[in-house]
């Protein structure tokens, strides 16, 4: 009998089971008839890390409190009448399933790695994946232990938004596009187990029965996760990132008499993807640079230079701040592309077979920096969390004066009260597009009199 009760299973049962799924690469252990298929399964899946034993009732009623999400967006898209997961999701599927090699993209021109570097260049003109050197002795960064077991026990009360498609944009549908659910972290992170465990390898008849909601902006580090911020932070960059967004930041907090830790906390972000969650094809809102940390799990981004953009092979689509979807200037892009880049429309979208394309498959430890203007849509291959930041360096200054001012765009906000905070925000363009970076930042400190 299993510790969950039934019969034992059978030599050929375990064969037939272990067969789906060929990533498994470890040994059975010992008492493995003794164990339920869906045990097996929950076993294979997991890479070997989740035994029966493991589980029990406490294991048994996390995946019942994934399943319960999983219920929710099925209902959800019941509601909305849907026929099927988004087109990039299906698209994904087949991608996979027909390719040998799917981090490559055999409908553009070109598709090669970002170059690895074990340090960000001086001059950021192109996407370089971080790899960054272990020195013999040295104990890990703390960073490198925030995994979803981290997150789940130290966070996992705290509320986050899932979304089929991420990120939203202005003019997606009322149906489909715009679905968002919330839920508890730790419901996500037990959802993403059970996807795993039911659809690991993304089959798309199975697209609709298993829909890939994602968390694209989860940032706990302005509230519950402050005291974790305040004394982490500046360990995050990869090395030789020229990041000024602190420093600005200051400046801010200086001129509206704002704290400007909490300003410079929300630029920092968490995704968490479950197997197969597609993101969109954009670029980031207001001309920003973007890195990205890989703390779990695996990622593969597909990046497009401004060149694409500029011949129009991208067909891009612009939009505003989205107010139901927005969270501040998060949560949204403002510039997106229509475009399949699995399967691209020949008809519709005959100029991207021109594409210059550049692919990174982000492990654990890894960080991939963009510079701004570079367009990027990634897939989670494993179950994925990702630290994002947002920053701006002296040559794209000015987009953070932008971002700061996003909220103040928001139906909300009423005409006398954005206009009221005009004076101040040209004050921080002036100041900040001024900066020569050697200024003592006490010399920005209003002393009286506020704005």
């Amino acid at each position: 009998m299993s510790i969950l009760g039934g019969p034992l299973l059978e030599d050929a049962e375990v064969d037939e089971i272990v067969a789906r799924y060929p990533t498994y690469r470890g040994t059975l252990p010992t008492d493995v008839r003794h164990w339920t298929e869906a045990e097996l399964e929950t076993f294979l899946a997991s890479g070997g890390q989740r035994r029966p034993n493991e589980l029990g009732r406490e294991g048994q009623a996390s995946l019942s409190l994934g399943m319960g999400l999983l219920t929710k967006t099925r209902v959800k898209l019941a509601e909305l009448k849907a026929t099927g997961p988004p087109a990039e999701y299906i698209s994904y599927c087949r991608h996979r399933q027909q390719r040998s090699n799917f981090c490559n993209l055999p409908a553009v021109a070109s598709c090669s790695p970002v170059q690895r570097v074990r340090e960000v260049p001086e001059k950021l003109i192109a996407p370089v994946t971080v790899m960054p050197k272990r020195i013999r002795g040295s104990a890990d960064p703390p960073l490198r232990s925030w995994n979803m077991k981290f997150w789940a026990e130290e966070y996992g009360l705290e509320y986050c938004t899932c979304k089929l498609r991420w990120p939203a944009f202005e003019h997606d549908s009322e149906g489909v596009d715009s679905l968002t659910l919330e839920a508890g972290l730790a419901e996500y992170l037990e959802y993403m187990f059970a996807v795993e465990c039911k659809d690991e390898f993304c089959l798309e008849e199975q697209g609709l029965a298993y829909p890939r909601i994602q968390v694209g902006d989860f940032c706990p580090f302005t509230g519950s996760a402050r005291r974790l911020f305040k004394e982490h932070w500046r360990s995050w960059s990869p090395p030789g990132v020229h990041d000024l967004t602190a420093r600005w930041c200051e400046i801010h907090g200086s001129i509206f008499e704002q704290d400007p830790e909490s300003q410079l906390a929300q630029f920092y972000r968490l995704h968490f993807g479950v197997v197969g969650a597609v993101s969109r094809l954009h670029k980031e809102n207001h001309n920003a640079h973007l890195w990205l940390t890989q703390l779990e799990g695996q990622r593969l981004f597909f990046l497009f230079p401004p060149e694409d953009e500029a011949a129009g092979r991208l067909y891009e689509l612009q939009g505003g701040f989205d107010e139901d979807r927005a969270d501040g200037n998060f949560g949204y892009a403002t510039h997106i592309s229509p475009v399949d880049v699995f399967f691209p429309s020949q008809k519709r979208h005959p100029l991207f077979a021109d594409c210059n394309a550049q692919v990174s498959l982000l492990g654990e430890g890894k960080s991939l920096v963009i510079p701004a203007g570079w367009w990027w849509c990634s897939v989670a291959t494993q179950p994925s969390v990702t630290l994002h930041h947002t920053y701006w360096g002296f040559e794209n200054r000015l987009g953070i004066v932008d971002a700061l001012w996003a909220p103040f765009e928001s139906k909300q906000t009423s005409v006398d009260a954005r206009n009221s905070m005009r004076p101040a925000f040209t004050e921080l363009r002036e100041t900040i597009a001024e900066d020569d970076g050697c200024k003592e930042l006490e010399d920005y400190v209003v002393v009286e009199g506020g704005r």
